[in-house]
């Protein structure tokens, strides 16, 4: 009798531990389902505010005028790149380049995209769009530029 408990037994330990490492994978998928709904959060306040400006008659192109920047560079090609690339069009605020880790899925429709990697040609001032990540970007982009580095979170809260 105590031979046949133990393999049940050992099977009951197995299938807690197994239940005890699916939870705590279940626990970590939904921590970081909080950090995208966090990002997703602060887009929309960010994208709220913009259009607020916007409404005022206002446009980010006012803030770096204002700093005397004239040739931007944007760090991130995706969805904030491109409405500040719209926003920006038209202006005296020219976009010369951009830059990300993964050139080939750049939304954005600036021409010359650099890899953080490369050589970065001057600019007045590197905006970066992923301000959720802004302090390792910063990081990484003040060992290879002399220029300021600022989040687009800066640019549209200052307006």
């Amino acid at each position: 009798m105590k031979f046949r408990i133990l393999p049940l037994a050992a099977a009951a330990i197995g299938g807690l531990a197994l239940g005890v490492c699916q939870i705590r994978r279940y626990e970590k998928k939904a921590e970081g389902m909080q950090d995208r709904i966090n990002v997703l959060s602060d887009h929309f306040q960010l994208l709220n505010h913009w259009l607020e400006i916007k409404g005022e008659g206002k446009s980010t192109a006012d803030y770096f005028e204002e700093k005397g920047w004239h040739h931007i560079a944007v760090y991130g090609m995706a969805e904030l790149a491109l409405r500040l690339w719209e926003d920006l069009e038209g202006s005296g605020i020219f976009v010369d380049y951009g830059i990300d880790r993964d050139i080939s899925c750049s939304m954005a429709r600036i021409k010359e995209v650099y890899y953080p990697e490369d050589d970065l040609p001057p600019a007045d001032v590197i905006v970066v769009t992923p301000y959720a990540v802004f302090g390792e970007i910063k990081k990484i982009l003040e060992e290879k530029v002399d220029c300021p580095i600022i989040s687009l979170e800066e640019v549209v809260w200052s307006i």
